[in-house]
């Protein structure tokens, strides 16, 4: 049987590999306002077909599905995928599906799709646009930069330098443009808050939630964008560094 440690401290690969459950119950305490109703305000999905990349246990798809004609979900995690395709058979959805790959290689052909999200997760420009349909548009969701963690960040004391130049890098030298807004993500409880939240972001978190009994944690997010139609020269790698979201 998988001993589960009290924390893991930041370490975003084990949890998507050995913890897949976790990140899913975290990823399910609810959001207000919720991302995807801010995503499809600001850019209808209607009609849409859209690829949703680093798609984790399938919350950003089935979340984009509501409003969206057809959800390709791109995971390159087999346990994330595991639980999404569970998940997918559990809601008899009939417009989302999951396939293995990765933000690098979308396993679509060109000029394919509308929309290419990647929700708390890194966007690779060059890939995104290659599967995009003419003024096709990419959405790339994080938390904005010194909100690691959301109101907790400096309670956590993570280091932050890979979101940061992230964030820098799409709009200085890809040429997206940002919105932000804030989120408040409701746990209920103390115990909720503490084997989730503070599984992933560790000890400090840990300490001070069971001291306030705190039980809800509020974000800033970015939703970066970019149209087809303008031109990419260069890449970079936004790291995502929250759970993809969902």
């Amino acid at each position: 049987m998988k001993r589960q440690p009290e924390t893991i401290e930041n370490r975003w690969d084990i949890l998507y590999r050995d913890f897949p459950e976790i990140y899913d119950a975290f990823s399910s305490f609810p959001y207000h306002p919720r991302w995807v109703d801010v995503v499809n305000r600001e850019f209808s999905l209607a009609g849409k077909t859209v690829v949703d990349t680093g798609s984790g246990t399938g919350k950003s798809s089935f979340a984009l599905a509501e409003y969206a004609a057809r959800v390709i979900g791109v995971e390159p995690e087999a346990a994330m995928r595991s639980l999404a395709e569970q998940a997918l058979a559990d809601r008899r959805l009939d417009n989302v599906e999951f396939l293995e790959g990765s933000v690098e290689a979308i396993p679509l052909a060109d000029e394919s799709v509308d929309v290419v999200t990647a929700i708390t997760a890194s966007t690779d420009a060059p890939e995104a646009l290659r599967v995009l349909k003419p003024g096709g548009l990419i959405l790339q969701l994080d938390v904005a930069s010194d909100w690691y963690g959301g109101e907790l960040n400096q309670i956590i004391n993570h280091p932050t330098l890979e979101l940061t130049a992230g964030n820098r890098c799409l709009v200085e030298e890809l040429g997206f443009s940002r919105l932000e807004f804030d989120s408040v993500q409701e746990y209920g409880s103390t115990e909720n808050i503490v084997r989730t939240y503070g599984f992933i972001f560790g000890r400090n978190a840990i300490d001070y939630l069971k001291r306030t009994g705190k039980t809800s944690i509020r974000w800033t997010f970015y939703v970066h964008y970019r149209y087809k139609d303008h031109n990419c020269g260069c890449y970079c790698d936004p790291t995502g560094s929250v759970p993809r979201s969902r």
